[in-house]
């Protein structure tokens, strides 16, 4: 082949293998980027998009892990005007497989060094000799590395609630705190939207803390659960609107493994449209990983082209 197409983590088998294959050119796709496209491909759609890709885990430009992203993209490149607010997976992968360690991070971000009371009231952390290693791993940043991802704060918020504090397979914690969101609630949690420099960020730490005392007053953790859900679409109608007002971009794309998660999806979809903008979302394929390879050609096909 002329060209191949890979994501961009160095780690990926698929991104030795590309390197190892004889071709004349290997070009590395983030794979938020490819997702987008991957819808934009879908639908036909030329020219430049507010993408908002949401999911577990994807090597980003920065060399942390994304996954809670809003960008401007078109085929070809796109910026990265906006996301999740960084927070760690204190133990790496682990994490992944442990939310609970993801929703120690959440209170740390919430409550800063008096993370540890929060804990222990809701009984996150297994047992009381973690409580050290956790805040020595936080503070040295050791095997914690930065995420933005969405994913991992479903898993965290789903380990707040009780939901479980360790998951078999991908995506179980999400899930099951989905299917729990099903008290009757009109209630929408607080948070910030913040504007660093040209890049806007949703700041979760005052959720946390209402979900923190939701359980201490003993509001149905059903309703809680509910709240979360109702309350991120708010949360992605207000970022687009912002994107909007600097851009003058009104058309949205969705793409990720987050949402496949209906109540999500359904609620991104009709706030966004009652702002006025053109959503666009997956008809035919999936929103998870299944859809990259079509971005990833998509996207290196554009640069060939363009001659980039």
């Amino acid at each position: 082949p002329d060209v191949i197409a890979c994501d961009l983590h160095p780690a990926y088998y698929t991104t030795k293998l590309a390197e190892e294959l004889p071709a004349s050119r290997i070009i590395k796709v983030q794979h938020h980027h490819a997702h987008i496209v991957s819808a934009m491909a879908e639908h036909g759609i030329e020219g430049e998009v507010i993408g908002m890709a949401m999911d577990g885990t994807g090597y980003g430009l920065d060399g942390t892990v994304w996954g809670g992203e809003f960008l401007v993209a078109e085929e070809a490149a796109f910026t990265r005007i906006g996301h999740i607010m960084n927070y760690l997976l204190p133990g790496g992968e682990k994490a992944i497989r442990e939310p609970w360690r993801i929703a120690v991070s959440l209170l740390r971000e919430a409550y800063g060094d008096n993370w540890q009371e929060a804990a222990e009231e809701l009984q996150i952390v297994p047992e009381k000799s973690y409580y050290e290693t956790m805040n020595r791993i936080m503070e040295q940043k050791f095997n914690s590395p930065l995420t933005s991802s969405l994913g991992r704060l479903f898993d965290g918020v789903a380990a707040l609630l009780g939901v479980r504090k360790k998951v078999t397979f991908e995506g179980q914690a999400a899930m099951e705190l989905e299917a729990m969101a099903k008290g009757e609630t009109d209630v929408l949690l607080p948070f910030d939207i913040r504007e660093t420099g040209n890049v806007f960020s949703f700041d979760f730490s005052p959720m946390i803390r209402n979900i923190v005392d939701g359980i201490r007053t003993g509001r149905s953790r059903a309703e809680i659960a509910r709240s979360f859900h109702m309350t991120l679409p708010v949360v992605f109608r207000d970022m687009a609107v912002a994107i909007r007002r600097r851009t003058g971009i009104d058309r949205v794309v969705l793409s990720g493994g987050c949402f496949q998660n209906r109540i999500l999806t359904e609620g991104t979809i009709a706030e966004l449209e009652m702002e006025g903008f053109l959503v666009f979302f997956h008809d035919v394929l999936p929103a998870n990983d299944g859809c990259i390879s079509l971005g990833q050609a998509v996207c290196a096909g554009a640069q060939v082209m363009r001659g980039t």
